[in-house]
């Protein structure tokens, strides 16, 4: 080896590499800026070729949407304009100077990187439609009887191409809903007849046309603004479907559409093509409407027959009731009959007598039943049998209280999904709950409250992945609304028009003067009235979730005498008027998820305040000293998730004990809170806490605290550094109290904890009711084997855990493998390769979900498990094919359980919307937090502005809806991935 040559060609390298640099810059710096341009102009054009596609029905592929947001980010920048102007100066100075190293060095750079977006674009390739969901079945009433024949009567008529048009027709009650969703569910025969789009839409009364066109939209993933035209809509749903075949869904319909407007009218097709299929099978109670929308078949519903209703009024009234004493059985009889074969009132009534013990109870509800009349309400006769079950059922409920719970559900749009949590606290604030000693026994009761009417079939459960939330039926909120009214006789007493799309408030002059509640929820109210005569009366006035109102004008207020109950929870209200001390009545305020961002020094005046939410409120920063602790009657307030945490401002609270949800951020804080005798932490978040000073034993500064160890039911630890290790351990030797309360707990982003060390104590006697855990982006942690002590968890999600291998790593002989999980969810955990080791059984498990598990081929169970409660497996195709089987029959069974359809949506968020720096990991914290609430959502991650959800049956809107108040977002693409 000759060193001389070796080094000679070293020299020659090191020269080769650095002579780019010692060059001119002149070359480099034109053609940067000359590809700069041609950027701009490719991006222009492929932001002309996504509208042109969203405008057919189509929306932006993924790949297109990340172009664009690297190109965007690229010229945003000013690094290219920057180098132009240090290469000017350059040549001012003459020529030549070192400079030119830097200037060539980064011109070389980002013209590289500006080559390689050019390259990477195809304009002709930016956008596809959606893939077409299948049909989503429908939760259903376990008390069907008697619709089998219908069913397969009208999937028969949608197999008919003579068909276009199908109305199911009858009276409230009657079973026209629950028709139209067996239909739909009815999976195996509808997927034969190939249509591209199964819709199911909702219509309810007083439905406007844009509604029903923004809710079809969503369904096949159209994007319609909000101030587009009902013919500027019309005119892209018709172009989106004109190929398809569509099937649409359209229950409880009240007026006639035009199937145009719609886009499910026939197109005119060349000869020699095929005809799409466009069929609509609506419900509605008047036959007119089935006459006005052009139906090609009418379906009446009729009641049930006398021993099929008999049957349905037995299995709810219970056997052992009405066979204890012939009297009663034949008084039961003829309590059915008088149902007249609906199977709303039969379970109504049923439910309402299964509680009757003697003759005499029995006797006088066949009474009420035959006298009960309903006068003047649309739709119903004077005698209906509805409304006669559902007076009994009514007047049968405990006491006022519970009727006006009942009320109350009917102040939700119609058909909504009311949060449970959402509609106690409106409970609680209108002084229909109890008062206790313990926040946690008031929401107890309220649970127990909605137990009462739901059992009572006023209420129906609606199950939603982990979420159950509660819904009334349409037939039992119009009797509510009438019930309010005093029985008609003042129908202004309430106001509801709640999800109306209403653009302002809309009251007439002779309903100022007797309106006592007033719901204007979920619209798009933009401003209310400056000028208005008083509303003497109002003690109740919802207007959340309008995102479109931003200001609310002092002199509103003054017209607001006698007001107790106030929501603005959801606008975009960033102030609160002066005047808000004249509500001296208020004991409710609700202002969560608003970007107010300061509270006026006369909040304080509010005497009789006892509620004060302020959840979510991220632009919070400014409040007056004294404003909150000289509220005298203050008992709850929620700085859950604000940027408020200012507890000195607590200190001087007196006298009986308070709860509060807050966010603390550092140990000196948690420390105060410590300190504050009468404040007892009802929701706890822990985040971004850079002085600790024993992070290991952060655990217990939060059990030391006698007053969160007692109370607490949420814990979140967000974005803190641990050491490696969270330590459990009994701050008190001698004491064995645990975490009574607890029912949620949260870990994202604590980004260096490998494990959770328990001394001395165990799992299920510290966290003995936690429900739900959340674990994301802790990247070092290894498993979470105490988990499975947890005797009453139910949803467990982890995702982003990097290092992550198998999620119980031990399972002694003293531990039962028995888990009592109703929801799994593993995403983006890249090293999984087991759940256990050990064989486990998940008696209650409904679903789970596994996205990105690339090296997990095994479940810790068999076929044993599709015996409980199994609805669904969710993951990706290729995975599913790579699981490794014990068995054939573990195969067999767990495949016909398994779905490979995984929603994935994209949203664009703004974060320095919310008062954050752009690379703030609070920020991308909160975003992936608020996210893994939702229903459905499985995975949650932010990449650079962008958030990546995946989960199933995802609602877009819904999305968007949640984080609008924190950071500004916007839907870039929602699309199935296999």
């Amino acid at each position: 080896m000759n060193p001389s040559i070796n080094f000679g060609q070293f020299l020659n390298k090191i020269w080769d590499a650095a002579s780019i640099y010692l060059a001119r810059p002149r070359s480099r710096v034109e053609d940067l800026g000359r590809d700069a341009e041609l950027l701009r102009a490719k991006l222009e054009d492929l932001n002309r070729a996504i509208d042109e596609a969203e405008r057919n029905g189509q929306t932006a592929t993924e790949e297109a949407q990340l172009w664009k947001r690297r190109s965007e980010t690229f010229l945003s920048t000013e690094v290219v304009a920057a180098i132009q102007r240090d290469y000017g100066a350059m040549r001012c100075l003459g020529g030549w100077s070192w400079n030119c190293v830097s200037i060539n060095r980064r011109a070389t750079k980002k013209l590289e990187e500006v080559k390689e977006l050019i390259s990477r674009v195809d304009v002709s390739r930016v956008a596809a439609m959606l893939p077409p969901p299948s049909a989503v079945e429908l939760p259903i009433s376990n008390d069907i009887v008697g619709m089998q024949s219908d069913v397969i009567q009208i999937v028969n008529q949608i197999r008919d191409e003579n068909v276009s048009v199908i109305g199911i027709y009858g009276m409230g009650g009657i079973g026209k809903t629950t028709l139209l969703k067996l239909i739909n569910n009815h999976h195996r025969e509808i997927s034969k007849l190939k249509f591209d789009h199964v819709i199911w839409i909702v219509a309810s009364q007083g439905c406007k046309l844009q509604k029903l066109q923004m809710d079809l939209a969503k369904n096949i993933g159209l994007n319609l603004k909000d101030d587009e035209s009902e013919e500027g809509c019309a005119c892209k749903l018709f172009n989106s479907l004109k190929e398809k075949n569509c099937l649409l869904f359209l229950d409880d319909i009240w007026e006639t559409y035009d199937l145009y407007m719609l886009g499910m009218e026939k197109t005119h097709v060349e000869q020699g093509k095929e005809q799409k299929r466009k069929v609509v099978v609506f419900t509605t109670r008047s036959e007119q409407v089935c006459t006005g929308m052009k139906a090609n078949v009418k379906k009446k519903v009729t009641g049930l027959a006398s021993d099929k209703a008999w049957k349905l009024f037995l299995k709810n009234a219970g056997e052992n009731v009405i066979n204890s004493e012939s009297r009663i059985n034949r008084l039961a009889k003829e309590i059915a009959k008088e149902c007249a074969g609906v199977p709303l009132a039969l379970i109504t009534v049923g439910r309402a007598m299964s509680a009757k013990r003697s003759w005499e109870a029995w006797n006088d509800a066949l009474t009420q039943l035959k006298q009960s009349q309903m006068p003047d309400v649309t739709g119903m006769k004077k005698r209906d049998p509805m409304f006669a079950a559902f007076k009994l059922s009514y007047d049968s409920l405990e006491d006022d209280n519970m009727r006006v719970r009942l009320l109350c559900c009917s102040l939700w749009p119609e058909d909504f999904e009311i949060d449970k949590v959402e509609l106690i606290q409106c409970w609680i604030g209108l002084g229909l709950i109890d008062e206790f000693d313990s926040i946690n026994k008031i929401f107890d009761r309220g649970h127990s409250h909605i137990e009462t009417l739901t059992f009572a079939c006023l209420l129906e459960l609606v199950h939603k992945e982990h979420a159950i939330n509660i819904k009334m039926h349409d037939v039992i909120r119009d009797m509510a609304l009438w019930m309010a009214s005093y029985c008609g006789s003042n129908q202004h007493r309430w106001i509801v028009k709640a999800g109306a799309r209403l653009y302002d408030l809309e009251l007439e002059n002779e309903q100022l003067q007797v309106v006592e509640q007033a719901s204007f929820m979920h619209n798009h109210i933009r401003s209310l009235p400056s000028e208005t005569p008083t509303f003497p009366k109002l003690s109740m006035l919802m207007l959340q979730q309008n995102l479109k109102l931003y200001l609310i004008p002092g002199s509103f207020f003054q017209a607001l005498p006698v007001l107790t109950f106030l929501d603005l929870s959801g606008t975009n209200i960033t102030m609160l008027p002066g005047e808000i001390n004249l509500l001296f009545e208020l004991q409710h305020l609700n202002l969560n998820f608003t970007p107010i961002e300061a509270l006026p020094t006369n909040l304080s005046n509010l005497s009789k305040l006892k509620y004060l939410f302020l959840k979510g409120t991220m632009r919070l920063t400014q409040v007056p000293k004294g404003t909150i602790s000289n509220l005298p009657l203050l008992k709850l307030l929620d700085l859950y998730e604000s940027k408020y945490d200012n507890l000195a401002e607590l200190k001087g609270f007196k006298g009986y004990r308070r709860y509060i949800g807050i966010t603390i951020r550092t140990m000196m804080a948690l420390e105060q809170l410590g300190s504050l005798r009468q404040l007892y932490t009802w929701k706890l978040q822990l985040e971004n806490m850079k002085d600790l000073a024993y992070p290991r034993q952060l655990f217990k500064s939060i059990t030391s605290n006698h007053n969160t160890r007692q109370s607490l039911e949420r814990l979140d630890i967000v974005n803190i550094l641990t050491g490696g290790e969270l330590i459990v351990a009994q701050s008190n030797k001698d004491s064995e109290e645990g975490f009574e309360c607890l029912r949620y707990m949260v870990l994202i982003a604590v980004d260096d904890l490998q494990k959770i060390t328990w001394k001395a104590v165990e799992p299920q006697i510290i966290f003995p009711n936690l429900h739900e855990l959340i674990i994301a982006k802790c990247k070092m942690l290894r498993n979470i084997t105490w988990a499975l002590q947890l005797p009453n968890l139910s949803v467990l999600k982890v995702s982003y855990c990097d290092e992550m291998e198998e999620l119980i790593s031990y399972v002694g002989s003293n531990v039962n493998s028995s888990i009592d999980l109703h929801l799994l969810s593993l995403a983006q955990l890249p090293k999984l390769n087991r759940i256990s080791r050990r064989q486990l059984t998940f008696p209650y498990l409904e679903r789970i979900y596994v996205s990105e598990c690339p090296k997990l081929k095994k479940l810790p169970f068999g076929a044993e498990i599709c015996q409980n409660k199994l609805k669904g497996i969710f993951g990706r195709k290729k995975w599913w094919e790579n699981i490794k089987w014990e068995n054939a029959k573990d195969k067999n069974s767990l495949t016909s359980y398994f779905k490979s359809s995984m929603q994935i949506i994209m949203l664009r968020l703004d974060i320095r919307s919310a008062s954050f720096d752009m690379g703030d990991t609070n920020a991308r914290a909160v975003a992936i937090k608020i996210a893994l609430a939702i229903p459905g959502v499985m995975s949650a991650e932010l990449d650079d502005e962008c958030l990546i959800v995946r989960g199933e049956q995802l609602d877009p809107v819904e999305i968007v809806a949640r984080l609008q108040n924190l950071f500004q977002a916007e839907l870039l693409n929602g699309d199935i991935e296999n």
